[in-house]
């Protein structure tokens, strides 16, 4: 029997689809009632016609899409079609067809046959047991997510708890439990190891447990998009939950203020850090687990997919004797990432680097490494006035936040320091308002800066289920007839591969100024946006939608993934 799946701002659920169709819109006697303001009050139907299913519009006043593109007639639905209304996306499947694409027949270059399998079997499998009235246990739950993902070259039994203070509490490849000597205590471990390993095999860059009514929810970062991994019961997640604490030598009788902490894990000597924070809700803690694992970040300047000219500037800058680079975009668009790939383009041996940060994200051996402690009053700004008299070559400040900040690595790029630093704003040129609006003085701004880099990360599209689509009128002329008139881009679909995201890995998008003499000269007198614009467009200039155009083009990501992040605050 064909199914449905339905994500919507309200949480994601499957459905089978009745045999009679399926009514979708805002009124109450449609058969899935959306809560949904851009959905009409009767806006499409589902139905059967000669053994297949068709979506119909019926109507509706803000239209009805079909992979991205406007449906104008019935259209017959496949496996992995997406409908879409307002912000909810309707997933048709078909379990027969799924089960045709992942058998022994499949021979599609660079594909994971064994990973579809298991997939589709975790459906299956947990549809059948609700159906019996055996829902599939946690350590069951996890095993399908964990044959899902990738082979990371260890497994769990390998993994070691190390708490804040570096001590191992719980070794790899032990029987003893040290966190617990009960039964309980001992599934709790193991259930927290193997969350953890999960995490490992499906490249999550945070774990989210949230308590709800009867039951926990355990859901998963991957590719910037939420993941639903496991359901714990509340006797479990309460376990976890005191390990963590233990970890992170967290205060365990507090569960009504906001807690933050830190453990790490050690894997055939490689380290991974972890950053906690726990917030109580209506239900009780939500905890909050971020994955710092630099094995899934770019370690080099070589491997962030620039362009040749734009890795070239950026090297040459990054190696020089003084100067400021400023790395520019929202929260979680790999800034960080990018300015540590510049750091280890330093020979830290002869030259004393130090970084300052809140907190430290990633180790980098031979370089000093600074956390903010909030707890003891120290700031961005009094740390790097301290920094100053411990003879640094090259400072990396985690983030511009206040005027004395910035005038403080400012003045240190013009004395023969070369600094790295971060800034919000929404691209290259509005850093540099940015930066007016704190309140620097405008020729301290021009003469400091030297390279300004604005990027956001983007998801790309999953290889093995992405579709063939011809561009519409308005996507090629936004484009531009630069890209040589597009005949086909690619729309993202649904495959056990990707979890069913359509979407499988990041890179960033880049943008790149360069502080040019004319620039400068702007800056001092009355800087316009325009104005910065067209002098910037005299060299080498791309802008960040411009970039993501180019990724289309050659089919790694879909154009409304390029819509959507580059025009992010």
């Amino acid at each position: 029997m064909p199914q449905i799946e339905v994500k919507s701002p309200q949480g994601q659920r499957r459905y089978e689809l009745p045999k009679s169709g399926l009514t979708i819109g805002r009124a109450d006697d449609n058969k899935l009632v959306l809560q949904d303001d851009r959905a009409s009050r009767h806006h499409c139907v589902i139905e059967p016609h000669g053994g297949d299913y068709l979506v119909r519009d019926l109507n509706s006043r803000n239209g009805t899409k079909l992979n991205n593109t406007s449906l104008s007639d019935a259209t017959t639905l496949g496996n992995g079609d997406v409908v879409r209304i307002g912000q909810t996306n309707i997933t048709f499947i078909d379990p027969e067809a799924t089960m045709k694409l992942s058998g022994p027949a499949q021979k599609t270059k660079g594909a994971n046959p064994p990973a579809a399998r298991h997939t589709l079997d975790l459906d299956v499998r947990a549809e059948t047991k609700k159906k019996q009235g055996k829902a599939p246990s946690w350590e069951e739950q996890l095993n399908e997510v964990i044959k899902i993902g990738e082979d990371r070259g260890f497994t769990e039994a390998e993994i070691s708890l190390v708490d804040n203070r570096g001590e191992v509490v719980h070794r790899a490849q032990s029987d003893h439990l040290q966190l617990g000597t009960d039964k309980e205590d001992a599934e709790g471990t193991r259930a927290f190891r193997k969350l953890l390993y999960t995490a490992f095999r499906t490249r999550a860059t945070d774990i989210h447990i949230e308590p709800r009514v009867q039951l926990c929810v355990a859901r998963m970062r991957v590719d910037g998009t939420m993941v639903s991994a496991v359901e714990f019961s509340p006797v479990i997640f309460k376990r976890i939950l005191g390990i963590v604490k233990i970890l992170c030598q967290i205060e365990t009788s507090q569960k009504n203020q906001v807690q933050d902490g830190h453990f790490s894990v050690a894997i055939r000597e490689r380290r991974v850090d972890y950053r906690v924070s726990l917030t109580p809700s209506v239900n009780g803690q939500k905890l909050v687990i971020r994955v710092l694992d630099s094995s899934n970040s770019p370690g080099r300047l070589h491997e962030l997919g620039l362009k040749p000219w734009m890795y070239e500037k950026i090297r040459s800058l990054a190696i020089r004797d003084a100067g400021l680079i400023l790395a520019c975009g929202p929260t979680g668009s790999g800034k960080t990432t990018t300015l540590y790939t510049c750091l280890r383009e330093i020979d830290v041996d002869q030259r004393n680097a130090i970084t300052i940060e809140d907190p430290v994200e990633y180790y980098l051996e031979g370089c000093t490494q600074i956390p903010i402690d909030h707890g003891q009053g120290t700031t961005f700004h009094s740390v790097l006035r301290s920094v100053l008299r411990q003879d640094p070559d090259v400072i990396f400040v985690g983030e511009v936040r206040d005027i004395e900040t910035a005038t403080v690595a400012m003045q240190a790029s013009m004395t023969g320091h070369l600094v790295y630093t971060t800034i919000h704003a929404k691209d290259t040129i509005g850093a540099i308002f940015r930066l007016l609006d704190l309140g620097i003085d405008p020729p301290l701004l021009a003469n400091a800066l030297n390279l300004i880099v604005a990027q956001r990360l983007i998801r790309l599209l999953c290889p093995h289920c992405r579709k063939s689509i011809t561009p519409t009128p308005t996507q090629t002329l936004r484009m531009g007839q630069r890209l040589g008139g597009l005949s086909e881009i690619y729309i993202p679909q649904s495959c056990p591969s990707c979890l069913s995201t359509g979407y499988h890995g990041r890179r960033a998008l880049f943008e790149l100024l360069e502080i040019t003499d004319s620039i400068r000269d702007t800056i001092m007198k009355t800087p316009t946006i325009k104005g910065i614009r067209e002098l910037a467009q005299q060299g080498l200039f791309t802008t960040l939608e411009d970039f993501g155009f180019e990724i289309v083009a050659e089919g790694i990501t879909s154009y409304e993934e390029i819509e959507r992040v580059s025009s992010a605050e």
